[in-house]
């Protein structure tokens, strides 16, 4: 039932194309997502543009953080305009192709050095770290971030289409099309995060976002679909098909 949610469908979703990988350049010079490197406790990585995407290297430099918000880190205003609110109720789903080169956090097992992170309307969201063995949600003890439950996957066997989706009060993950890990969403506000899109309605990051672990990844294409989704109709009872079959025989014209 959740791939329903993960796959665009029906006349009502709505997608927003925020990276296009094939345009050779990087996220920030497609007008809907910014970049930012956290230039207080580390150096820019500098991301470049290569067959498949984008790639950023973190790894050199532990200090270094750096990734792609929707909003402008600071300002939090919605770097397009056409950016849309984030309705659990109707869910919502990121897409985005990656592919983990490389991945170190050391002996900190509450950081990672990918991540995914997208917090619906309400502050509700979730927030994936990318090992290159595992996948694991963030989880809040306190104003604390530290790794909660996870999986066992291999991040490292090429370009993988996630699809991260939200519906309700659940987010469901898919790798290439194969529902891998499912679970509630949090309220993270309470975290201490500079800066802090956590607090931040209806947004999304995609990158490195602490200075205690790194990662060299490639991303490339990302999507943003919004619902409500329109579901399949459900097929019509066994009794209801039964007496119009029974109708249609009975009617048919004889030779």
């Amino acid at each position: 039932m959740a791939l329903l949610f993960a796959l665009p469908l029906g006349a009502r979703a709505a997608q927003l194309l925020l990276y296009d990988d094939t345009r050779g350049n990087m996220p920030q010079d497609q007008g809907a997502m910014a970049y930012f490197y956290d230039f207080f406790s580390g150096s820019d990585p500098g991301p470049q543009a290569v067959a498949g995407g984008v790639q950023l290297d973190t790894t050199g430099d532990r200090g270094d953080s750096a990734g792609f918000f929707s909003h402008i880190p600071g300002f939090w205003v919605p770097v397009s305009s056409s950016f849309p609110e984030l309705d659990p109720a109707d869910g919502f789903t990121l897409s985005f192709e990656l592919d983990l080169h490389a991945e170190d956090h050391g002996t900190n097992i509450n950081r990672a050095g990918f991540s995914a992170l997208i917090v619906g309307e309400d502050l509700f969201g979730i927030e994936l770290g990318f090992w290159t063995s595992e996948i694991w949600s963030q989880t809040l003890v306190g104003d604390q971030f530290r790794r909660g439950d996870g999986i066992a996957y291999d991040t490292t066997i090429g370009t993988i289409l996630y699809d991260l989706t939200i519906s309700g009060g659940d987010f469901f993950l898919f790798a290439d099309g194969v529902e891998i890990f499912t679970g509630a969403t949090r309220d993270y506000s309470a975290g201490s995060a500079f800066p802090d899109p956590y607090e931040v309605p209806s947004n999304l990051f995609l990158g490195d976002d602490t200075g205690s672990a790194g990662a060299d990844f490639t991303l490339g294409r990302i999507t943003l679909t919004t619902g409500p989704f329109a579901a399949a109709p459900a097929p019509l009872p066994v009794w209801l098909v039964l007496p119009g079959l029974g109708w249609i025989i009975q009617r048919r014209p004889r030779l």
